[in-house]
């Protein structure tokens, strides 16, 4: 039996924007396989943000938890929750370093689909998980800037999710029904 590598939806957006919320919504809808946030461990286990020197390990490790569910899933979407490419966004926005960009970018090559999760849903805070409303935005315009410089002029998709819960699942489903992947479950 042939096991064919899942489709892989990546999830980007700023902190509290719903990125967990919708990655679950679509594990359970699709149905889909979702990988876990490395980042968020790494805050739980050591209660502290990585360093800047951390950074690339944690994107790498974040591609390496999709490769693994990717190879086990049987399903035929995989929801990374978030893509690597947060990692990168995440050392533009604390240490000015672009240095993960390039790399973050190929990796993105490998998603069927980006979902781009707004900020049009109120912050809340968690712990050393978050640092406020005034990150989030700015994690959103660097988002931004790589949508229309970066990601868009090498042909990879994003789709923008806004609105209520159920709203952010039938965009992400409306713009993935095109490309084959999802149909009725």
């Amino acid at each position: 039996m042939t096991i064919h590598a899942p489709a892989r939806l990546g999830l980007i957006g700023g902190e509290c924007t719903g990125k967990s919320a919708l990655a679950q919504a679509l594990a359970e809808g699709l149905p889909a396989c979702k990988v876990s946030e490395a980042l968020r461990d790494v805050v739980e286990r050591t209660g502290r943000a990585p360093s800047r020197v951390e950074q690339r390990d944690l994107m790498i490790e974040q591609q390496a938890r999709e490769d693994a569910a990717a190879g086990t899933c049987l399903r035929s979407t995989l929801v990374a929750d978030p893509a690597p490419l947060m990692t990168a966004v995440y050392s533009l926005l604390y240490f000015d370093d672009d240095s993960l960009v390039a790399e973050a970018l190929e990796l993105a090559r490998g998603y069927a689909l980006l979902a781009w999760c707004d900020v049009d849903v109120p912050w809340q805070p968690d712990g050393p998980q978050r640092d406020g409303p005034d990150h989030r935005d700015r994690a959103h315009a660097i988002i931004a800037d790589l949508v229309r410089t970066q990601l868009a002029p090498r042909g990879i998709a994003v789709v923008r999710a806004s609105g209520p819960l159920p709203v952010r699942v039938e965009a992400v489903r409306r713009a993935w029904q095109p490309r084959g992947h999802l149909g009725p479950t």
